[in-house]
């Protein structure tokens, strides 16, 4: 089990209001503002942690260069994946990729 693995099987007994807890105690390490594919829009909405939490809502449509690999909760975590706001979170990612494999 690698460490993104390790970190979500945590999450899975937690109620939903301890993991929300959980994702707001990280969300000042995250780098999705910082990012240039990041918009006005996504600001606006309140968009972050995409890694975690999924993919824009509609905000960020242009691919306009990734920073993942060099986020803190990239790294914390053990992501493998990137683009999670135009793609989906990493756990998406990596269901999508077992599934096409089998």
């Amino acid at each position: 089990m690698d460490t993104f693995e390790q970190r979500t099987r945590e999450l899975l007994p937690l109620k939903k209001e301890e993991r929300w807890k959980r994702y707001d105690s990280i969300k000042e390490a995250c780098l999705c503002s910082s990012c240039p594919s990041f918009t006005g829009s996504a600001e606006k909405n309140g968009e972050i942690l995409y890694c975690l939490l999924g993919m824009s809502f509609g905000c960020i449509r242009d691919d306009r260069g990734c920073i993942c690999p060099g986020c803190p909760i990239y790294i914390e975590h053990g992501m493998m994946k990137k683009d999670f706001c135009m793609k989906g979170s990493e756990k998406d990612l990596r269901w999508e990729m077992e599934v096409g494999t089998r």
